[in-house]
């Protein structure tokens, strides 16, 4: 996935109001930037930590400026995931998300007020085969060389779970996709000390059917792909 247009260089100075954050671009000034993310980012948000900003002067926009990228130890991550749903689509279409291939249609599922909060359904060509449904969550938080997930206790997850294993109970696949938008890790392991019932809930599931498929990304300047399987760990 190409950014639409050149990032610039900025500073992290501080965050605020979870999808507010205030950075100083290379010409020392100081702009507050939309920061589309609700994750913890514990070790991103650090002050003076390097990050690219993308520029959008579409018409209505009070930031112009959105937060793509910051710098870990040398290494790019990507924080926009308002872009997961993309890159898991692009991943499937060039092959390598391998394991949701072969499904007739990607259908995306809109976030609703009471509805699903799941993100995708892929509709077989064959109707002898069950329909998946999957939902997409970001991974963040690394130690030593893996990635670590949950970073926290988000009612999100719950939702999620729940609703993947009422897909499990009516005989549809369903896939849990970790995405981490960086390629620093070896592996996702589970952090039962971030939320212990949600890591119980998720192996009993695991038990049933679920699938935890984990991906890393290559990030650039000039974009984010999904390039790499990773192994789960509970």
């Amino acid at each position: 996935m190409d950014f639409d247009s050149p990032l610039y260089r900025a500073s992290f100075m501080e965050r605020h109001a979870l999808v507010l954050a205030d950075v100083c671009l290379e010409n020392g000034e100081v702009v507050t930037v939309y920061c589309p993310n609700v994750s913890q980012m514990k070790t991103l948000c650090i002050p003076g930590t390097e990050v690219f900003v993308s520029f959008n002067r579409k018409p209505g926009r009070r930031l112009l400026y959105t937060w793509e990228t910051a710098s870990a130890n040398g290494t790019l991550v990507g924080v926009n995931e308002s872009r997961r749903y993309g890159l898991v689509v692009e991943g499937m279409r060039n092959g390598v998300l391998s394991e949701l291939a072969g499904y007739k249609e990607i259908r995306r599922v809109l976030p609703s007020r009471g509805g699903s909060v799941a993100d995708m359904i892929l509709v077989p060509g064959d109707e002898r085969f069950p329909a998946c449904r999957a939902a997409i969550s970001s991974v963040y938080l690394k130690k030593d060389a893996d990635f670590l997930y949950p970073d926290g206790v988000y009612v999100w997850n719950r939702k999620v779970a729940a609703e993947l294993g009422a897909a499990l109970e009516a005989g549809e696949r369903a896939v849990l996709i970790l995405l981490a938008q960086r390629i620093d890790g070896i592996g996702v392991r589970a952090d039962r000390t971030a939320d212990a019932s949600y890591v119980a809930a998720l192996e009993d599931l695991c038990d049933k059917g679920l699938e935890i498929l984990c991906y890393g990304c290559t990030v650039s300047t000039r974009g984010i792909w999904a390039s790499a399987r990773l192994p789960f760990m509970f």
